[in-house]
């Protein structure tokens, strides 16, 4: 049975302004049973209707008038959902500070938003890892709703994975969807992930945070983060790039779509645009593969 991930962001107005997307992976007969659980605990008394963090830990919203006794119990109870059914845990993050510092003056309007880059981040590392482990089946990703990058997310995603490996691409399941956590109630728990491994980072180091280390499954943790030296060497590639200024203002933007829509309709097939060209270009890049000096390291691979 296909795996699920749900993935949550959460961002930090502090040092260095990260922002965080984490989440979690497990079987779809597994997320159907949490779902049942995580609603069951949602109803008991004292009952919520959805969990939220910055609800519960500013006591507002669904929170409003709850003692902090009351509070911490309930989250403690979502958290034993959590663990009961062992999900494998994983987060991105990104400095905005330096992504709006070196990036997003030479990014082209869709890719200078930190959201959409930790996106692309999730759906490499998560894959990687699946193309890695035992159990190879196809992922389907669902993330928290974000204007925009879903619209962009969609068009370009064909472009974007061509940089996976092919084993690693093939389990990417159909288009990530982007949802509303009162409907995808998993989407809840990684609201919780996420709003957790930020506090943690704010307070000082991993593994400060009790909470934080609970919401982590004790199998393995996936982390990545994509750091300045990796944003620096992206935002001097679009440098060398012609013609980047003409698709930075949101009407240039939306021309660009407008138009690649119009190839893909027309039977383009990406990234070169016919399978002779892609065959040609995938040789390619396997033969500098096969080129490259023994022991060379993939940059922004995820950790464990």
């Amino acid at each position: 049975m296909p795996y699920h991930a749900y993935i949550d962001d959460s961002a930090s107005d502090q040092g260095d302004q990260r922002l965080y997307l984490a989440g979690y992976l497990n079987s779809q007969a597994a997320w159907a049973l949490f779902t049942e659980a995580w609603r069951e605990e949602l109803a008991a008394t004292p009952s919520i209707d959805y969990l939220k963090m910055s609800e519960a830990n500013a006591c507002v919203g669904q929170f409003a008038g709850w003692n902090l006794t009351a509070r911490d119990e309930k989250v403690r109870g979502l958290i034993r959902v959590i663990r009961h059914f062992k999900p494998l845990s994983f987060e991105v993050s990104v400095s905005r500070a330096d992504f709006f510092r070196h990036l997003k003056p030479v990014a082209p309007r869709g890719l200078a938003n930190p959201h959409f880059i930790c996106c692309i981040g999730i759906l490499f590392s998560v894959t990687r890892h699946v193309a890695g482990a035992t159990d190879k089946m196809p992922v389907a990703f669902t993330f928290d709703a974000q204007t925009g990058v879903s619209d962009d997310l969609a068009l370009l995603l064909d472009y974007m994975k061509q940089s996976l490996p092919q084993k690693a691409r093939a389990l990417i399941l159909g288009s990530p969807v982007f949802g509303d956590d009162r409907q995808y109630l998993p989407l809840q728990a990684a609201d919780m992930l996420a709003w957790h491994v930020r506090r943690e980072q704010e307070s000082g180091a991993r593994g400060t945070l009790p909470a934080a280390n609970q919401l982590r499954c004790e199998r393995g943790h996936l982390f990545s983060e994509i750091n300045e030296t990796i944003i620096q060497s992206w935002a001097e590639d679009f440098r060398q790039r012609p013609a980047i200024a003409e698709m930075q203002g949101p009407k240039q933007w939306r021309n660009l779509k407008g138009e690649v829509e119009r190839q893909l309709s027309l039977g383009y097939i990406p990234p070169h645009g016919t399978r002779w060209k892609n065959a040609m270009y995938g040789a390619r890049d396997r033969l500098k593969k096969l080129l490259r000096p023994r022991g060379a390291a993939s940059p922004n691979k995820p950790s464990t």
